[in-house]
């Protein structure tokens, strides 16, 4: 199932490129959650999965997560790849972004997002918030805590598409700087400051993780991706200060809902 808001006729681009899938239309802007939710009450099989627009799906990625679900995992998080393998800008985005992601990180470091669901969850601990711009996952899974284990599972891996030059980086960054302050400020955590001082703290951290989790050859990449990586970094710092992400701007892309 496709969940499309805001316009952009994604049901006749679907079906130009002849790609026969149920499209749910929606002409007002929805945030991830309504998206989500959406999908969520179309679909009826027992697990539940999501795709956001700026990702592929790699080989192996449902059936991953259909083995770990039928072990008994009521959660599967995923891991993230970079596609853009050759692209010093975009290794830089995903050492900033998901080192923690990395298909070979550890276990007891990874971060546990990009997951699927037993379609029981949203009956015990109800569906994901509508009002959010992002970080509507995050809330969900709080509720889950304690109560629900999430399960990593490297083998599910999505490949995020990143930005390709530096403009474009530096950009990316500046707005999710203000969009994290602004999603922390609505959970009532951290402000703006603390915020982009942890960016800045966590830098070293991230390049470490990620020369830990990659593969022999993507080092080169990395080694270079960590030189690069205080300028970005320093833009989210700016971004989550700036206010920048202010109301009425259009939210972040509608997400794809995969149903197992």
């Amino acid at each position: 199932v496709v969940v499309n808001s805001g316009g952009g006729g994604a049901r006749r681009s679907l079906a130009e490129a002849g790609l026969d899938v149920r499209v749910i239309e929606r002409p007002d802007r929805l945030f991830p959650g309504g998206a989500r939710n959406l999908g969520i009450a179309s679909t009826s099989a027992p697990w539940v999965s999501f795709l956001a627009d700026d990702c592929e799906a790699e080989p192996g990625w449902v059936e991953a997560r259909l083995a770990a679900h039928r072990a008994g995992a009521e959660a599967v998080a995923s891991a993230v790849t970079n596609p853009d393998g050759r692209n010093v800008a975009a290794w830089t985005s995903y050492v900033s972004l998901f080192n923690r992601r990395m298909p070979g990180i550890s276990p007891a470091r990874a971060l546990l997002y990009g997951a699927s669901y037993a379609r029981d969850l949203f009956s015990r601990f109800g569906n994901f918030r509508e009002d959010l711009r992002t970080g509507e996952d995050t809330e969900f899974h709080q509720r889950l805590a304690d109560r629900v284990p999430i399960v990593w599972e490297p083998r599910v891996r999505t490949a995020h598409r990143h930005p390709t030059d530096f403009r474009s980086l530096l950009s990316d960054h500046f707005r999710r700087g203000a969009r994290s302050a602004a999603t922390w400020r609505e959970f009532g955590g951290p402000g703006a400051l603390a915020v982009a001082a942890n960016a800045i703290r966590r830098a070293p951290a991230a390049a470490r993780s990620a020369w830990e989790a990659a593969e022999p050859k993507q080092r080169k990449w990395i080694a270079a991706a960590a030189l690069l990586l205080p300028v970005p970094v320093l833009a989210y710092a700016a971004g989550s200060l700036s206010g920048g992400w202010a109301s009425g701007r259009p939210g972040p892309p509608s997400p794809l809902v995969r149903e197992a």
